[in-house]
């Protein structure tokens, strides 16, 4: 190391949380992404299965929430950033709107004994009540405590990293359990559904209680600077290395939420035996730690940018090979699926590490921290994709002419579903590496940025 990058990290701020306050946050996040990934992952099964309402309500649905959202995120971020307790800015709210959103969520699997067009005002209203307020309500102010726990890039990368790392176990673990209940209690009994769903909202809500209780915000804005909602949209749409980040988060979000949406369907029709989604779920659990694992231990050795160039060449690769394998050989498929997921784990704690990141790249251009601002981009991305995702699968349905609960579908649907699942995955991820050419914020400019930072504040 030269003696320029020794005096670098030397400007880095010193460390300030406890191992129980990062413990929490990776706790939080057992029951943020159950109840999250339950919802999200398994409504739109429930709505075409169980509530029999048609792909183009659905389609329609999904799109208009993700309109909703596009103010309810912005808006979010500015309540949060301008939240004054003794708490702090986030905790609060993961108090506060944690476990309502996990009561809404268990309440949006129960199928009314009304007709067709009640079900429909129902189900759009607790979709956007459960998607769009409560869980905008605690998502951002969630993500953004890490930024707000500590300031030192290596301590705040290690959250995210283990927080990453929980979340993609919890995504797996969804995966396994829920189909193999669903079997064991009827798969085509809306029963069924709520039942597991009660059961993920009594244990995400405690487990937002110890959230709350474990964790504490180090880094606090001065409370005599007034909040400017035109510095905060300046602190996003000048902010070049935030807008690089994004753009390849949609590519990898949409990637994985496209598989993840296609699974049931994947694994019920073409893969005939809906128990292999457990299976598969179990190859993402373990994929996804390995991969956020192996970034982790990359990352310090070529750093984030060139992590996410190496994950996309691979992932692509692997991705045509299982098309050109079809889907009738289960072996392959697993194998495929292990190397993907990897990939996968890797980019996913990538782009978060990144986007923490911007946050004192955007107080340095602006002279005002956004946190939540910044975060609410993250989730109205993560939103937006998880949209166009449930879109694409909705019109794929609608259009190829799928039959819910048949035992055989045509050969359409089948190979739109074997195309999307493998192609269309790769090539949204190749798009993913496009704007990693043009972020400049490495390592080594942060550690500057905060140097320059600490400065203005001595001065003031």
């Amino acid at each position: 190391m030269s003696t320029e990058e020794k005096n670098v990290v030397q400007n880095e701020e010193p460390k300030m949380c406890t191992k129980r306050e990062q413990v929490g946050h990776a706790l939080g996040v057992l029951g943020h992404d159950s109840a999250y990934n339950l919802w999200s992952s398994w409504m739109m099964p429930f709505m075409t299965d169980i509530l029999m309402l048609s792909p183009a309500f659905i389609g329609i649905l999904t799109t208009a929430s993700r309109i909703f959202d596009a103010f309810s995120d912005i808006a979010m971020g500015v309540i949060a950033d301008r939240t004054r307790s003794k708490w702090g800015r986030f905790r609060p709210w993961i108090l506060r709107a944690g476990p309502i959103f996990c009561v809404f969520m268990a309440l949006s699997f129960v199928k009314w004994p009304v007709g067709t067009t009640a079900l429909c005002v129902i189900a759009a209203v607790m979709y956007l009540l459960t998607g769009s307020i409560f869980f905008t309500a605690v998502d951002i102010p969630f993500w953004s405590l890490p930024a707000a726990m500590t300031s030192n890039t290596e301590e705040r990368s290690s959250i995210i990293g283990t927080t990453t790392t929980v979340s993609n176990a919890v995504a797996g673990a969804v995966g396994i359990i829920l189909p193999l209940a669903l079997t064991a209690l009827g798969e085509f009994k809306w029963t069924s559904y709520f039942t597991i769903a009660l059961a993920v909202c009594i244990f995400a809500s405690i487990m937002y209680i110890i959230c709350f209780r474990s964790v504490k915000e180090h880094v606090v804005p001065d409370d005599k600077e007034e909040f400017s909602l035109r510095l905060a949209m300046r602190n996003i749409f000048q902010n070049q290395p935030l807008l690089c980040v994004q753009l390849s988060n949609v590519a990898c979000l949409l990637a994985m939420t496209l598989r993840g949406y296609l699974n049931y369907y994947y694994c019920m029709y073409n893969l005939g035996n809906l128990t292999i989604a457990s299976l598969l779920s179990l190859i993402t659990l373990v994929g996804m730690i390995v991969g956020s694992i192996l970034f982790i231990v990359g990352s310090k050795i070529v750093g984030k940018r060139n992590c996410m160039f190496g994950i996309a060449i691979i992932y692509t690769a692997i991705n045509i090979f299982q098309y050109l394998s079809g889907w009738s050989n289960i072996p392959v498929i697993l194998v495929c699926a292990t190397i993907s997921n990897i990939c996968m784990g890797a980019a996913i704690v990538c782009v978060n590490a990144m986007l923490a990141d911007t946050i004192e790249y955007g107080e340095w251009k602006t002279g005002q921290r956004n946190e939540a601002m910044i975060t609410s981009t993250r989730c109205f991305v993560t939103k937006c994709v998880s949209a166009v995702s449930g879109l694409v699968i909705a019109l794929v349905i609608a259009v190829t002419g799928m039959v819910p609960q048949a035992a055989e579908q045509a050969p359409v649907v089948l190979n739109s579903f074997h195309f999307i699942y493998t192609l269309g995955s790769a090539g949204v991820m190749i798009l993913a590496v496009i704007p990693m050419a043009f972020y400049k914020l490495t390592e080594k400019r942060h550690a500057e940025i905060m140097a320059e930072l600490a400065a203005r504040k001595q001065k003031d």
